[in-house]
């Protein structure tokens, strides 16, 4: 279980890092977007808003492509909500509880657009 934990937080690391998730500002209102043209992608971050909620959303761009959706806890590397996505229809859930700084979308699959927001 702690080596489970451990490469959690290298991956949010690595993420962070990356993609400069902590420079991304935790404003009240924001939204980010995940984009990819093949392969996976990753939004800026947003923080929970005042009810402690973030939401996100996911399609796919082209017809052959599924995948997922999936919002991350870039403080703690743990995902925290996941959805299948298709290219038929645009997914939205929002996911309560969180009292973290950053959240962020990944999108994989493949022709990915996604939002996160709070």
């Amino acid at each position: 279980m702690l080596k489970k934990r451990i490469v959690q937080v290298v991956a949010a690391t690595a993420a962070v890092a990356a993609f400069g998730l902590f420079n991304a500002s935790s404003a009240s209102a924001a939204t980010e977007v995940c984009e990819s043209w093949g392969g996976t992608c990753t939004s800026g971050s947003v923080a929970a808003n005042g009810n402690h909620e973030v939401c996100f959303s996911g399609t796919h761009k082209a017809l052959s492509y599924w995948g997922r959706a999936e919002l991350w806890d870039a403080d703690t590397g743990v995902m925290v909500g996941s959805f299948a996505s298709n290219p038929t229809e645009t997914k939205t859930r929002c996911v309560g509880g969180l009292y973290g700084n950053h959240y962020y979308e990944r999108g994989t699959g493949g022709y990915f657009y996604g939002k996160v927001w709070n």
